[in-house]
């Protein structure tokens, strides 16, 4: 699954932390008695009149402007753009370790989510805070769609392409959360059903990508899938052109307002500075071309400075939850760019490898991994949401390990000593990683969820997201590193095996590296149940009170009750009935 995706699950999240509340909810609870048959003849009409209410509480035009933008930019030109990155990298003759880092460098946008946000509330465009923001980028990303399609030369231009491809996805996605979650707040009741209608076609758009893309770039090539994604890029142009979005033009009265907000929160003001300092950096080092080790290192120190500013500039719960989520996502070391060489070589690269057809690598494995997903989100909303953090990162953690070292058994090619095919290796794997990552992941949500403080939950969130991106941009530099020091460097040349000698090896440092985190996990993270409060009850609670920048300079800490205590026994005395579950 893509990392960027970390940073888009704020409501589900909420949902999910709340035993009292469904997956989904609607304002109409009446006991539907309709035989099983009628409901499923019923089921056209349901919709359509689910989607008439919706469109009467939150406005039809409203709706459009949702369809277009979370439907079909983020959930199918997004799949269709993701996908393509890797084939693209392919045909241009570059080495895996090098796919790592490219790829990594057009995902950044995910990380400048934060400096989005503020530009947006700051800098309106003709008295617009979204729409001029999102006219703009879709521009910008429309003719870059056509450079792919019909330059696709050189892998600089290539890789900026694909930035601002990126670039419109990840804008037009913050600002129509943000307006829909505008719209949520003035009318609650019907918040779940706008959420299910967001995420409901997001899904459906991303899996109709997933079960196509496979037969496009076998039928064009690694070119047609920008073509077919240049629809969807430009379709959100014309609601927003017509103000779907329900835009009102910003007084200048208001904007002074809004500026003085922003900049009475000084210390997350400095964080989303640090961070797109950060994130312009690595564009600027990986389109420069400079090296996987210089890459490598650059990235480190600047994931330090992140690091560390954050722990000295949030309370400890927040500050020492960010540093273990992005250390041990920096850990899972990404070698993606090899291992996509050694599934899809064909029988004159790699003699021995599997063999894999685009759409089988593509499609087929990504169908597989969309439906167990939400089999793995089933199953944590049913039996995992009442464990403890502890015991809960730690078992999936260790599950999440065993589940990779057994890849090193495709690897070495030993299934088929085992008499196992590649396909079904690959297939089952795909199965349990999909279902284990969902319980990986979600705590993570809830966790970062829980940790923003009320009225500034949008920032907050989108900074501790965007850390979490940053962890993975970590993950693919540091194990692009490891695949070039260990010589693991296939480019799609013949006879090329050789280049695969090492990959197992890479492959067992990728499973054991995230599990020696384990070793801080409770000192940085509360063991909570998943729904209890781990900030004070206070209203005004803020995210850098007793901040160790705040104690060294003077700054009297509120004081905080026990809410967010990182002390075992603290938490077994708050919840006595709750202290030996799981």
């Amino acid at each position: 699954m893509p990392s960027s995706e970390a940073d888009t699950k704020q409501t589900e999240s909420q949902i999910l932390q709340d035993e009292n509340k469904p997956i989904v909810a609607t304002v109409d609870e009446k006991q539907d008695d309709r035989p099983f048959h009628r409901k499923v003849l019923g089921a056209p009409t349901d919709f359509s009149n689910w989607l008439g209410e919706l469109g009467e509480t939150y406005d039809q035009q409203f709706l459009i402007m949702l369809g277009t933008a979370q439907w079909g930019v983020k959930g199918f030109m997004y799949a269709y753009v993701l996908t393509s990155m890797e084939w693209v990298y392919r045909g241009l003759g570059v080495p895996g370790p090098s796919i790592q880092i490219y790829k990594a460098v057009a995902l950044l946008p995910w990380t400048m989510k934060p400096l989005f946000g503020v530009l947006s509330d700051c800098y309106p465009i003709m008295g617009y805070k979204k729409s001029p923001y999102i006219v703009l980028t879709s521009l910008v990303s429309l003719g870059a769609l056509i450079y792919l399609f019909v330059v696709n030369t050189g892998i600089t231009a290539t890789t900026a392409c694909l930035f601002f491809c990126i670039l419109q996805v990840s804008i037009v996605d913050l600002l129509t959360e943000a307006k829909y979650a505008e719209r949520m707040r003035a009318n609650p009741a019907r918040g779940p059903d706008l959420i299910t209608f967001v995420w409901g076609g997001i899904t459906v758009g991303a899996l109709l990508a997933t079960a196509t893309i496979g037969w496009v770039l076998e039928a064009g090539g690694s070119r047609l899938p920008f073509l077919i994604a240049i629809p969807f890029c430009v379709a959100v142009l014309v609601p927003t052109a017509m103000n779907y979005l329900g835009e009102r033009k910003v007084t200048a009265e208001e904007l002074r307002a809004d500026r003085a907000k922003v900049l009475e929160q000084r210390e997350l003001l400095i964080l989303v500075v640090i961070m797109a300092v950060a994130t312009l950096i690595l564009v600027g080092l990986g389109m420069a071309k400079q090296g996987v080790r210089l890459n490598a290192f650059v990235a480190v120190c600047l994931g330090c400075v992140v690091i560390m500013a954050f722990t000295l500039l949030t309370r400890p719960e927040i500050g020492k939850m960010n540093a273990f989520y992005v250390i041990q996502t920096a850990m899972a070391l990404q070698i993606d760019g090899a291992t996509f060489y050694f599934f899809t070589d064909n029988a004159e690269q790699y003699p021995e490898g599997p063999h894999f057809s685009r759409w089988f690598y593509t499609s087929g494995t990504g169908m597989v991994a969309g439906v167990f997903n939400l089999l793995g989100m089933f199953f944590y909303y049913r039996y995992g949401k009442t464990w403890r953090y502890h015991p809960l990162i730690f078992a999936t953690n260790m599950i999440w390990c065993v589940l990779n070292v057994g890849g090193v058994l495709v690897y070495t090619r030993y299934n088929l000593v085992l008499g196992i095919p590649d396909h079904a290796f690959v297939l089952t794997s795909v199965v349990l990683h999909s279902i284990v990552g969902q319980w990986l992941w979600l705590p993570g949500v809830v966790l970062i969820s829980q940790l923003c403080p009320k009225g500034i939950e949008a920032t907050m969130y989108a900074l501790l997201a965007g850390c979490h991106n940053l962890g993975n941009t970590l993950a693919a530099y540091l194990g692009a590193l490891m695949l070039k020091e260990m010589g693991i460097t296939p480019d799609g040349s013949p006879n090329e095996s050789h280049k695969f000698d090492n990959l197992w090896m890479a492959a067992a440092i990728q499973a054991i590296a995230p599990i020696l985190t384990l070793a801080i996990l409770p000192w940085m993270i509360p063991n909570a149940l998943q729904t209890d409060r781990l900030l004070p009850p206070d209203e005004n609670v803020s995210a850098v009170d007793g901040s160790p920048w705040q104690l060294m300079f003077g700054a009297r800490p509120r004081a905080d009750e026990e809410y967010g205590t990182f002390s075992d026994s603290e938490t077994r005395r708050r919840n006595p009935h709750n202290a030996d579950s799981d």
